[in-house]
């Protein structure tokens, strides 16, 4: 996604509520200077008024030529916090303090140094299992005195993330077919079985006769040839094997349980769906 560059079009400012107090201070010296011609009353306006037009152009260019890039969030379980990575740049010659990075309830600050970049992880809550898209972020800052506010349009970052459902280990495995077996069985790999099974990096204690030595001539790395014991077990992961009474959220949080853990375990397993299956492997 092209980066969201923060120009004066997507950037707006208002007084904040300690704003409007220094306002009306302003107002009321001005009151006070004009109707007794006091020349003190006068100058301390004219310092005060000064100080609020400085710190509005620098709040304004705290801001302003900032731009923002989404980076793709990994996958997660219902229950754990979604994580959408966003990229802040600042492309300028001078540092931006006390950025704040706003996305729903969430807030992260930031400073940025001239130049440079920061990687921020907006953490937002997971409800319900699919894909949560992330909600549109925006960038805030009152920076330097606290009597202005701004703020940026609404970033559509156009991220989503993956939320399985929640493992939840509620009913043993049943039996279902002629490839089943105890979710016990382990398919385990043997250095002494016949069958290529894949590399693996070297570990103390494997057989020099295993090392794979053209992949060490290649790339300096000592890496090892494992095999796969044929006689492990398969594991028929059935929707249709779940009880009757268990309803949908529950059937898929036990059918992602018993997936988590096969895979955990190296296990070839099949996935059986109403709709559609996921024939035997690894």
């Amino acid at each position: 996604m092209p980066e969201f560059e923060i120009g004066r079009r997507e950037l707006y400012i208002i007084p904040t509520r300690v704003g409007w107090y220094f306002s009306l201070i302003l107002l009321s010296l001005f009151a006070i200077a004009v109707k007794y011609d006091n020349q003190s009353a006068f100058m301390m306006l004219f310092v005060l008024a000064s100080l609020g037009m400085v710190a509005m152009l620098y709040t304004h260019n705290n801001v302003i030529g900032l731009s923002m890039n989404s980076v793709p969030s990994r996958s997660i379980f219902l229950g754990e916090t979604a994580i959408f990575p966003i990229q802040v740049f600042n492309h300028s010659d001078s540092s931006r303090r006390a950025i704040w990075l706003v996305c729903d309830d969430f807030h992260q600050l930031l400073d940025l140094p001239a130049g440079e970049h920061k990687l921020a992880e907006l953490k937002l809550p997971t409800l319900s299992r699919g894909y949560l898209n992330c909600s549109p972020i925006i960038i805030t800052s009152q920076f330097p005195i606290g009597i202005f506010f701004c703020w940026t349009k609404r970033f559509q970052a156009g991220q989503r993330c993956l939320v399985y459902p929640q493992p939840l280990d509620i009913t043993p495995l049943p039996p279902s077919g002629e490839h089943s077996s105890e979710y016990q069985a382990r398919a385990s790999v043997q250095s002494n079985a016949e069958d290529y099974s894949g590399m693996k990096p070297y570990q103390a204690g494997d057989r020099l006769r295993d090392v794979h030595w053209p992949s060490l001539a290649k790339t300096r790395k000592l890496v090892t040839i494992e095999h796969q014991d044929q006689n492990s077990s398969s594991i028929n992961l059935s929707w249709f094997a779940l009880p009757a009474h268990m309803d949908i959220e529950d059937k898929l949080s036990q059918l992602c349980f018993w997936v988590t853990r096969a895979q955990r375990d190296g296990a070839r397993y099949q996935l059986e769906m109403p709709n559609h299956t996921v024939a035997y492997s690894s």
